[in-house]
């Protein structure tokens, strides 16, 4: 597809999009929902040295990260690895649900009917076994490569590599942390209409993996923008999570969890903007092949 009409597509589409979030807010509740599930994550895990929440947390956090991080300012150092591993599970339990709301309801506003959270929430929980099957495939792709890369960086540390050596902690954390994103944004494109076509079409994971590789292969570069702009927003929370122990030290230990709060905000935005424009892209495409 020509790279003038692409650009005009995408225009179409983001226009579509903020007129759509400025009319509907309620478009960003099911994100909103998410955003307070991790929140609440977050201030529970913050809490995990004091009672009542230590009865709970506190020997599994001692037996994975040590004594220390039980105590203060050493739990704010660990606080982002620990949040990381809330944010998987909220992401693969509620996140997959929660996006297929979102999609429903503009999907259901589309069609001249109810935007109504509960009614959304029933047809989109009749569907949520090929949305989890999509959130943990992904998940697991993005982890293997995320997990991969960052041993061969470890690995050539511990080997004394003199060109990793020479970059210095910050500048290849910086560059993993790049690198990561970048291919998850790659993942994301690629099955970027796969909640959209088990919603809309009602059909299985694979299926519509199947779709949206085409989709995105016939409409890449408008595809890719729709996740790479809103995700470009998103990248200072994931790049400014390697400065954390330098902020910590440098402005107050509790930088460690403002960072953290800024990106569930961040998140909340680009999440809702990447699944409400993926939806009118869908739309958009299946109502012109129906002309």
């Amino acid at each position: 597809m020509p790279i003038i009409k692409s650009m005009k597509i995408y225009g179409s589409i983001v226009k579509a999009t903020f007129q759509n979030l400025r009319k509907k807010p309620s478009l960003f509740k099911p994100f909103l929902y998410l955003s307070l599930i991790e929140l609440l994550g977050l201030m529970v895990i913050y809490w995990a040295p004091q009672p009542p929440v230590s009865l709970v947390l506190g020997q599994p956090i001692r037996a994975f990260y040590g004594e220390a991080a039980l105590h203060y300012p050493s739990h704010l150092l660990v606080l982002p690895q620990i949040f990381r591993i809330w944010q998987i599970i909220a992401g693969v339990v509620f996140g997959s649900l929660l996006t297929g709301i979102a999609i429903s309801m503009y999907n259901q506003e589309a069609k001249g009917m109810s935007m109504r959270f509960g009614k959304n929430f029933k047809i989109t929980f009749n569907r949520y076994l090929p949305l989890l099957a999509y959130t943990l495939v992904t998940f697991i792709i993005i982890y293997l490569v995320e997990h991969f890369s960052g041993n061969f960086i470890k690995g050539r540390l511990e080997a004394g590599s003199g060109y990793f050596l020479k970059m210095g902690q910050i500048k290849w954390s910086v560059v993993l942390a790049f690198f990561n994103l970048c291919f998850s944004i790659a993942i994301e494109t690629l099955f970027m209409y796969v909640p959209v076509l088990i919603i809309i079409e009602n059909i299985g994971f694979w299926r519509a993996a199947g779709i949206s590789i085409k989709t995105v292969c016939h409409y890449f570069a408008t595809s890719i923008l729709l996740v790479l702009v809103p995700v470009l927003f998103y990248m200072a929370a994931v790049i400014s999570k390697v400065f954390i122990p330098r902020l910590m030290d440098k402005v107050f230990p509790e930088m460690s969890l403002v960072i953290l709060g800024a990106g569930i905000l961040i998140a909340l935005l680009v999440n809702t903007i990447i699944a409400v424009s993926a939806t009118i892209l869908y739309l958009s495409v299946k109502e012109s092949k129906a002309e």
